[in-house]
């Protein structure tokens, strides 16, 4: 009886055993629960978190791109304004105004120069540079982030535009003809040099003057000369065979405007010898009963009929100096342009022939002797690449491909290896119009476009030339202007000098900025 009842007594303890431990059981599992529920909230928050960061840094790598292409428009644009002369505040106004026209609304824009933060090695170089750094903010909305804390991102991008630091040479023509405007006496150099009244030469000296001021313009405004990026330099021509008549006039790379506004200003056109004087050789100026009456040349119908030093327009001895200004001090970095200015087409040259006749000068063809145009072809499009029918023409688009065609890997159009340099030029008045042959191209049109052409991109060949559309005889899109009067890629033409302050202008407007970070 008793070992039954002690064996019921055990039976309710391992009973009461079985359910303490079940609860312990079940209590383990609810807090084991409840600790992976907690542990799933923290991996949801934290992937919520990471595709939060992931989204928020994809917008923050592109609004990265918007902001540093927006800085780059706004430094290229600060940099036009710096060479304008704008007022800092003025460029820093547009500056952001450039920045949201780009999508971007800037927290904050700063533009500096070497003036606003001297000593900057990124803008104060040697030699001086026209740089200008564009720093932008922007204050960057988070998306997912905000749930974190992070309610905005700051980023920031800079770049530094360049309006290219020029050096420019002026290559001016300065023939008998530059007082073709003139009446009587007015057209005689020796009157109207004196009198500062030779026309168009007078409208010339004008329009170079501001020019000169607008590469010049630190010290045209007042400023320190030494500080001046740019140089600007004066090559004057007329015949080949006088010493002097072609030069570059003294001193050569100027960055004072003062100086080059003297020096303009001081020019002459060429002034020939009376004729009483019974010159042997070149142009003479000649008078009847006291008047002036043009220029003679006895040297033409003495006898041989030697016309080879009665031309004055020696365009490829002027290219020629101008190219070789660019080994001087030579400055690669820069933006390296001539300006040619002519009143007619290349009838002289300065180089000597080889086993040639002594008594001819330059590049005049016995087979040009006969008649106008002397020293070259009468046609406009014959091009010879040397032997005796090479001509002054010849020799000018030599020169030509000399100054614009690549130094390295030129292209296959080039007579040789040239500086790079960009080439504009200009046509002024009449005499460039003229032809010698019926359907002919005009040979001051066709020479000034050929050299324009190789200075527009390195490369002479006519597929390429910006003009090929205004060669013939007419006026092809109907605007009124003739085709050889039309301005074509990198020609100009001015019927009178009243025009060239126009076509200068827009010469200067087109000097290209540059870009760098």
């Amino acid at each position: 009886m008793k070992s039954a009842q002690s064996n019921k007594h055990f039976q309710i303890r391992i009973t009461l055993g079985e359910i303490l431990s079940n609860e312990i059981y079940y209590s383990h599992v609810k807090r084991e629960s409840g600790q992976s529920m907690i542990l799933i909230a923290f991996i949801f928050i934290a992937l919520l978190g990471f595709v939060g960061l992931t989204v928020d840094v994809g917008r923050l790598f592109m609004f990265r791109g918007m902001l540093r292409n927006a800085t780059d428009a706004a430094s290229l644009s600060a940099a036009a304004q710096y060479r304008e002369g704008r007022s800092h505040s003025e460029i820093e106004a547009s500056a952001k105004e450039i920045m949201e026209l780009n999508g971007i609304s800037p927290t904050d824009v700063t533009v500096d120069t070497c003036d606003t933060i001297p000593g900057d090695i990124a803008l104060c170089t040697i030699p001086p540079r026209k740089l200008v750094r564009v720093t932008g903010t922007f204050d960057m909305p988070m998306t997912f982030l905000q749930l974190v804390g992070v309610p905005t991102y700051t980023i920031a991008a800079d770049s530094i535009g360049e309006t290219a630091s020029m050096d420019v040479v002026l290559v001016i023509d300065v023939s008998t003809s530059m007082t073709s405007d003139g009446t009587g006496n007015d057209r005689d150099p020796s009157q109207c040099n004196p009198a500062d009244n030779c026309h168009p030469f007078k409208e010339v000296k004008e329009a170079a003057r501001i020019f000169a001021e607008r590469i010049l313009d630190i010290s045209a405004n007042g400023g320190d000369p030494s500080k001046e990026q740019d140089r600007l330099a004066i090559v004057t021509f007329s015949n080949g065979w006088e010493a002097g008549a072609t030069k570059v006039e003294p001193p050569g790379w100027m960055t004072d405007y003062n100086v080059a506004n003297s020096l303009i200003s001081n020019l002459d056109v060429y002034e020939p010898v009376h004729c009483d004087s019974a010159p042997a050789l070149g142009t003479c100026r000649k008078y009847v009963a006291g008047n002036y009456v043009g220029l003679d040349c006895p040297a033409a119908y003495a006898p041989g009929g030697n016309p080879s030093t009665c031309t004055t327009t020696n365009i490829g001895g002027g290219l020629k100096l101008g190219g070789n200004m660019f080994a001087l001090n030579t400055r690669p970095a820069s933006l390296w342009v001539v300006v040619l200015l002519t009143d007619g087409a290349a009838n002289a040259s300065d180089e000597p022939v080889p086993d040639a006749d002594p008594n001819v000068y330059g590049y005049c063809p016995n087979s040009t002797w006969a008649g106008a145009p002397y020293c070259r072809d009468i046609l406009s499009s014959t091009y010879h690449a040397g032997g005796p029918d090479y001509d002054a023409d010849d020799f000018a688009r030599d020169m030509a491909d000399f100054v614009g065609c690549y130094p390295t890997s030129p292209y296959a159009g080039c007579s040789s290896a040239g500086q790079g340099a960009v080439i504009f030029t200009i046509g002024l008045g009449s005499q460039v119009l003229d032809t010698y042959a019926p359907g002919d191209v005009a040979h001051g049109v066709s020479l000034l476009r050929y050299i324009a052409n190789v200075g527009y991109d390195g490369n002479p060949a006519s597929a390429n030339d910006p003009c090929a559309a205004f060669y013939n005889d007419g006026d092809n899109d109907g605007d009124g202007t003739h085709n050889w009067e039309e301005w074509c890629g990198n020609y100009y033409f001015s019927p009178t000098g009243n025009q060239l302050n126009k076509v200068f202008e827009d010469i200067a407007s087109r000097i290209f900025t540059r870009i760098s970070h």
